[in-house]
Parts: C-alpha cells; structure tokens; sequence
C-alpha cells in the first residue's frame, strides 16, 4: 500500500469511528451496527454483569442497549480525538451516566482501541480511567 493509500484509509478509519460514535450519541443503533463487521469483537474488562466478550454485530449493540437501559437513557457520550492509521483506531472518550439505584454519577475517561477491517469496526477493547469505579456502577 502506498503512503498515499495507507494515508486515505487511516482519514477513512477515523471517519468511521466518529460516525459510529455520533450514531450512538444520535440514539440510531441501526446506523451505528452498520459500522460493525458481522462477526465484530467487544472487549469489556471488569468484574460486574455488564463485562466480557460480545461477539457479533447484534452482540456489542446489545451490549450498548443494556448501558442505556440500566442508566434509563441518562448515558451520554462525548468523543475527544480519534487517532488512526490503515489498520487501527483509537477513540479517546468520555462517557457519564446516572443511574437511580446509585448515589454517585458516573463520569468515566476512556480509550477505546479498535482493530479496523474492510473500514468498519472489527474488534475493539475498552480501556476504563479508573476501572474499580466502572466496576461499582455498573454492578448489579
């Protein structure tokens, strides 16, 4: 691949990931799955209900319909900076959430590493700030 290509390809990764991130914020699950490949990888680190692997497109936007659901739509998205080459993306983040069984809101920093194939999301890895408070919100 040429530079130039490679150059592209990284601008194309970049836009796929904000655009997924705005489809999210948005609410449009359909139009953010439309970034995922059929066989996409969530990686999610912790020790609470939420955590593990989601394998599959339906999978991972499950994952997101569950977060909304136990926050009662108070979760709320914010994208910093996404840095990307021809093969990977990382979406730097921050996200809040409420939720009425917990006395403290949640405002969580975080690094979403993504493996990029055919420019949509193949495999990614989330990466918490501070992964013992994730842990206590979003226990059950």
């Amino acid at each position: 691949m040429s530079a130039q290509s490679e150059k592209a390809q990284a601008e194309n990764n970049a836009g796929v990931v904000r655009d997924f991130y705005d489809a999210l914020g948005r609410g449009d699950l359909e139009a953010a799955g439309a970034f995922l490949t059929d066989d996409s990888v969530l990686h999610v680190p912790g020790k609470s209900a939420n955590t593990g692997d989601y394998a599959g497109r339906e999978a991972v936007i499950g994952f997101v319909i569950k977060a909304a659901t136990l926050s009662q739509g108070t979760l709320k998205l914010h994208v910093h900076r996404v840095l990307a080459d021809d093969e990977a993306a990382v979406a730097l983040a921050t996200y809040t959430a409420t939720r009425p069984d917990r006395e403290v809101p949640l405002e969580n920093n975080l690094a979403h590493v993504i493996t990029m194939r055919d420019g949509r999301i193949a495999e990614s890895w989330l990466h918490s700030r501070d992964q013992y408070e994730v842990d206590a919100f979003w226990g059950e």
